[in-house]
């Protein structure tokens, strides 16, 4: 049997999760709180002030010009 040094692996895809709208932003931050590794976490929401409580670097704020980002 053959062991690994999981402390010094590197993944060969690279894993995108993106959680939309309340529930996809809680689920993202319960994740992040997790410390869960190499992930890149993003959250999309047409209401911005529910986009700044988010945990994560990277958002997107969608329909901004229909909505004015104050949700649907």
């Amino acid at each position: 049997m053959q062991n690994y040094d999981l402390d010094n692996f590197e993944p060969a895809a690279k894993i995108v999760v993106i959680g939309v709208g309340g529930a996809g932003n809680n689920a993202v931050n319960r994740m992040i709180d997790e410390e869960i590794a190499n992930v890149d976490f993003w959250v999309a929401n047409t209401d911005k002030q529910a986009l700044s409580t988010s945990k994560s670097m990277h958002r997107l704020i969608l329909g901004q010009e229909i909505t004015g980002g104050l949700g649907a």
